[in-house]
């Protein structure tokens, strides 16, 4: 029996889109590691055409300024397209949560490869993290929940900002923040990635409230679309 290269953990919909929840199970990305990657795609429509026509930013990337061509490092063309195309080719079997302790056990996990983790219901969330290793995590609709619900997944979860407003925001409601602009505000650390050439595997620092005592992160952006991403955290097109 040939091994699964990834599953799908979960089904659901937002605003009216149906999506889906892949985790592949091995990675080549240099930047965060060998890491479980869970992948926000959705049902209906390619990722590319799904950022060509917006609906990204109403859907899988709910909350995010960076979405629709706005910023956003991922090239959808390449990764997601491809898991995207696997998924519907039956590459990936569902995987019940009761075997989240066989996938997930001894294995680091970014939650968001690819979208906006928050559309996984918490439960699975809270499952998944409990059955790893240690995770990272990402996500953009904090501003829109009320304020335990985006406490209960920050435990879990930086919030991701990219305006100083949003910024102070985060900090006002208790939340760690990843935040991504062309200058560092005071009193946050850089990502250890770009300082310390760490792989997210080995650093961990982005598990939300998990680590208290940890400050909140800023990067660079970067990507083919840096530029564009400063202009929006300066509040140009934002």
């Amino acid at each position: 029996m040939i091994k699964p290269i990834g599953y799908v953990v979960h089904r659901g919909t937002v605003d009216g889109i149906e999506f889906v929840v892949i985790a592949t199970l091995k990675s080549t990305n240099r930047k965060t590691g060998d890491m479980i990657q869970l992948w926000f795609l959705e049902t209906n429509k390619s990722p590319v055409e799904s950022v060509k026509t917006g609906s990204d930013a109403n859907g899988v990337c709910k909350g995010c300024k960076f979405a629709s061509g706005n910023g956003c490092y991922v090239n959808v063309g390449q990764a997601p397209l491809g898991i995207w195309k696997a998924f519907h080719r039956g590459a990936y079997p569902d995987l019940d949560p009761k075997d989240y302790g066989k996938v997930f056990g001894d294995r680091k996990v970014r939650f968001g490869a690819y979208g906006n983790p928050s559309l996984l219901p918490l439960a699975k969330v809270k499952a998944i993290a409990e059955a790893s290793e240690g995770w990272t995590g990402y996500f953009h609709d904090w501003h829109q929940m009320p304020k335990a619900l985006a406490l209960a997944y920050g435990q879990y979860f930086m919030a991701s900002t990219e305006t100083e407003a949003s910024r102070l925001c985060a900090d006002e409601i208790g939340l760690r923040y990843f935040h991504v602009s062309g200058e560092r505000p005071e009193g946050i650390r850089e990502c250890l990635a770009e300082t310390h050439n760490l792989a997210c595997e080995d650093c961990l620092l982005c598990e939300g409230l998990a680590k208290p005592n940890q400050r909140s992160i800023w990067i660079n952006p970067h990507g083919s679309k840096a530029n564009k991403a400063k202009a929006v955290a300066r509040g140009v097109g934002a």
